[in-house]
């Protein structure tokens, strides 16, 4: 009796060759070179960097918010650079749930409308009832919900920002400093809400960052400099955070091959 092989999954990001350049009046960056990196499903993955490092740009790249002058970035097996700019977004809208360090609430609007403002723009406002109380309920923002985000701390700010990128139950969640506008107790507090998920959900998250306290979370961290991928590590073979950021230290202080 024959067998039917299942065909393998994509996996959720695909990063082959990626080369990004900015121009700065006469002066060509290279904010990219050559970079590839692979997420798995249901992985957390840091990629971190000193300022200028590429970090961001990556993420950007991987979010459809830059395209590469080179290389292919491809998203639950979706390339990216097939796709036009209309369909780019509604994809992103669909297939990708962003995070950004400055939360990007709208003022005007409460934590619960928020949450499900991409659904709303996505024709998707039926399915609102039934993923915001759980979400909410998860994310420990039901007693805030009515509330606009000045009434909210900034915990709460970024709560409810992760939550909006969860409503629409997004292959990949990507997120660009996270923790960078809040202090050091709720920034942990957020980079233990994301590795819950990760693990309860099996989310597939990939968290920009240059602080190791917040790296240390994820089951894999990628370093870069000066636009190219040094190395990678595994969080679980330090026994503390403060070797963690020591291995990482020594790694960015090397001199170049």
């Amino acid at each position: 009796m024959s067998t039917v092989e299942t065909p393998p999954t994509a996996p959720p990001v695909l990063a082959e060759g990626v080369t990004k350049r900015f121009r700065q009046g006469e002066t060509v960056v290279e904010a990219l070179r050559d970079v590839s990196l692979t997420v798995r499903d249901g992985e957390y993955v840091a990629i971190m960097g000193a300022s200028g490092s590429g970090k961001s740009t990556l993420l950007h790249t991987m979010a459809g918010l830059t395209r590469p002058d080179a290389g292919r970035i491809s998203v639950a097996g979706t390339d990216l650079a097939k796709l036009s700019d209309a369909k780019l977004t509604r994809y992103r809208r669909r297939t990708i749930g962003l995070v950004f360090q400055a939360f990007n609430l709208i003022p005007t609007l409460t934590a619960e409308q928020n949450v499900t403002l991409p659904l709303l723009t996505d024709g998707r406002g039926s399915e609102a009832g039934r993923r915001l109380d759980p979400l909410l309920d998860r994310l420990g923002l039901t007693p805030r919900r009515k509330h606009r985000p000045d009434a909210l701390s900034g915990g709460e700010q970024q709560r409810v920002a992760i939550a909006r990128a969860l409503v629409t139950d997004p292959a990949l969640v990507l997120a660009d400093e996270p923790t960078g506008s809040l202090d050091s107790v709720t920034g942990q507090a957020i980079c233990k809400l994301l590795k819950e998920l990760c693990e309860e959900q099996k989310r597939t998250i990939v968290v920009v960052t240059h602080e190791p306290s917040v790296a240390a979370w994820a089951g894999r961290v990628v370093v870069m400099k000066d636009g190219r991928v040094l190395t990678e590590f595994r969080p679980a073979e330090f026994p503390d955070a403060p070797a963690l950021t020591a291995h990482y230290q020594h790694v960015v202080s090397a001199p170049a091959k």
